[in-house]
């Protein structure tokens, strides 16, 4: 009997497709397994990177924990020690009077060397010298009429605080840096046969506070008030004979050896 010809054709369709089927499935299960192996792949891969960056980021987090102390304290030592300190000139000039009004003083510091002036602008007067130690000043006094005073300061920019030992009595001062015209000044000079010495401290609102020794090297010469300082020239009239007055000053070192 024969097979009428579209039975066939629909039978070789039908067998055409399920092959076509069988095909398509055998293509997607192989893609699966290929996709399956490059995840498994790549996940063999990343562990290890991972751990390798979890063990660098453990390391970086050790080494800041290790460094972030060390820093701050450093910083904090740093601030410590600038908040806590005075600055300390290298030139300075400072003066102003004594507690009670008793007279007034001078100090002069430039670089490695000091040097100081009290007097009340009568009999009392001493001359001081000594090296400065870092904001901190031992003094002693300086020539035969000074012998044994001594003076005793811490000074930083701007101000300077201390006491003034002169036989036996002590005066306390809280000072002033000053400028020009202001400061501390001496004469030295040989007047009627004698070698007189004169000292004139110049406050900051102008006022003059000086002494004079009329003969620095007679044994028991009194002190007496110095003559006025002319300012403008540096002269002074010592009873009809002119003396001229050098400026003992920090930021030139003019009249830092005098005697």
């Amino acid at each position: 009997m024969k097979i009428k010809t579209p039975i066939i054709t629909l039978l070789v369709g039908v067998a055409l497709a399920v092959v076509l089927l069988i095909a398509s499935m055998s293509a997607v299960s192989a893609k699966k397994s290929a996709l399956a192996a490059a995840s498994a792949s790549a996940a063999a891969s990343a562990a290890p990177a991972a751990t390798s960056s979890a063990a660098t980021s453990s390391a970086a987090a050790s080494s800041a924990a290790a460094s972030g102390p060390t820093t701050s304290a450093s910083a904090a030592a740093s601030a410590s020690a600038s908040a806590s300190g005075f600055v300390i000139p290298p030139h300075a000039n400072y003066n102003g009077e004594v507690q009670g009004n008793k007279g007034a003083v001078a100090l002069v510091v430039h670089d490695t060397f000091a040097v100081a002036y009290f007097c009340n602008g009568s009999t009392i007067e001493a001359w001081f010298s000594g090296t400065p130690d870092n904001g901190k000043l031992n003094m002693t006094g300086k020539g035969a009429a000074s012998a044994g005073a001594t003076l005793t300061a811490n000074y930083a920019l701007g101000h300077a605080r201390g006491t003034v030992t002169i036989k036996g009595v002590s005066y306390v001062f809280s000072i002033i840096a000053v400028h020009k015209p202001s400061g501390l000044f001496q004469s030295i000079a040989n007047v009627r046969g004698a070698t007189i010495k004169a000292g004139w401290i110049v406050l900051a609102d102008g006022t003059e506070v000086g002494s004079l020794n009329p003969d620095v090297n007679a044994a028991g010469s009194a002190s007496q008030a110095a003559p006025k300082l002319d300012l403008s020239t540096l002269t002074a009239n010592d009873n009809g004979t002119t003396i001229t007055a050098t400026p003992i000053d920090a930021e030139t070192g003019t009249g830092l050896t005098l005697g």
